[in-house]
């Protein structure tokens, strides 16, 4: 009976990967990945004082992923992470549970401190990117007062004719008589 292979610290059980399904940054140790697939529930108020639930939104899947960076390469590795996160290159984030496509790099925070002398521990954050495709349709004109003007050409402001003089209140009008 064959059995799976115990994952350790030389295997990589978490990977991301580029549009060509390509590993990146290979050299950085992941240490946890902190999958968040979140929804929210879109609540509204009654007149009894009550509140509803009608339906929910799915939000966009954030992973924190934690890496540590050895000493010998970290400048290379950071310098291809901070060129991935400044390009916004879609990636792909595969984990034991499962792969999540089109995830772009949202954060790079990373703590240098004296306490670690062979490596920088680095907190990536990515977020599933979303694109939407607008569509269109051309707009039909319900009344001929709201029709194009291009054929108008530019028109110019008509002066306004003078206002009638006004006699004051309407009881000034009745005692001048």
């Amino acid at each position: 009976m064959a059995t799976a292979p115990v994952p350790t610290a030389a295997v990589d059980v978490v990977c991301v990967l580029n549009e060509a399904l390509v590993q990146v940054f290979t050299l950085a140790r992941p240490i946890k990945a902190e999958v968040k697939e979140d929804s929210k529930a879109m609540e509204h108020p009654l007149e009894t004082g009550a509140s509803i639930i009608d339906h929910r939104v799915i939000l966009p899947t954030v992973i924190e992923l934690s890496m540590l960076l050895a000493s010998d390469n970290y400048p290379a590795v950071y310098g291809q992470i901070k060129d991935l996160f400044m390009r916004a290159e879609l990636l792909t984030v595969q984990t034991r549970v499962g792969s999540y496509p089109s995830m772009m790099i949202e954060k790079i925070p990373h703590e240098e401190t004296t306490d670690m002398q062979d490596g920088v521990p680095l907190a990536l954050t990515l977020k599933e990117a979303r694109f939407v495709t607008p569509l269109f349709s051309p707009l039909k004109v319900a009344t001929p007062r709201d029709s194009n003007t291009v054929k108008r050409g530019e028109q110019q402001p008509k002066d306004t004719p003078p206002a009638a003089p006004r006699g004051g209140s309407v009881l000034s009008g009745i005692f001048r008589k």
